[in-house]
């Protein structure tokens, strides 16, 4: 056995777990960072959220910024295998989440997806577009419904939208 596959072993019998089931926030992330996953600071990651960084690959496909919340059972994936099945090349494309984005319970992200700042993702959605910074998305595919709107007194409203 090579260092290589001893690697990938060690991925998958300590880290997927703990990234996975891990009973805290604080140690999914730290197994997630371990695994290659880019995340900032104060991000939380609910239980049994998968994120994609198969451990071969040595760029980060997941880019996670600060202040996001991940609901549990959440899929982010970076790749796409299902090419493999025609003989074709793995598509990698990178997944970027950036400030204060949340995510609700049962979120599925597809491959090269950009969720804008301070963007929502409501439970059980499927995200396979951009998603515009203070928006909020819904549905499978998820469409935009609301946009988060800040009016002149200096306070946050969401705006409906059609």
């Amino acid at each position: 056995m090579d260092w290589r596959e001893l690697k990938h072993r060690f991925f998958a019998l300590f880290l997927v777990p703990i990234a996975l089931y891990g009973p805290w926030s604080f140690l999914r992330v730290w197994a997630n960072k371990l695994r290659g996953v880019t995340i900032g600071k104060n991000v939380w990651i609910g239980y049994d959220a998968f994120i994609d960084q198969p451990p071969d690959v040595k760029e980060s496909l997941v880019e996670i910024q600060d202040g996001v919340g991940i609901g549990f059972r959440n899929a982010i994936f970076g790749h796409d295998s299902s090419p493999k099945w025609r003989g074709e090349s793995i598509a990698f494309k990178k997944v970027v989440i950036e400030k204060n984005v949340y995510l609700g319970a049962n979120v599925t992200i597809m491959p090269g997806v950009r969720i804008g700042e301070s963007a929502v993702v409501g439970a059980c959605s499927l995200v396979t577009k951009d998603v515009p910074p203070f928006t909020v998305v819904v549905g499978v595919p998820a469409r935009p419904i609301k946009k988060l709107v800040q009016r002149e007194d200096g306070s946050w409203d969401f705006e409906v939208l059609k």
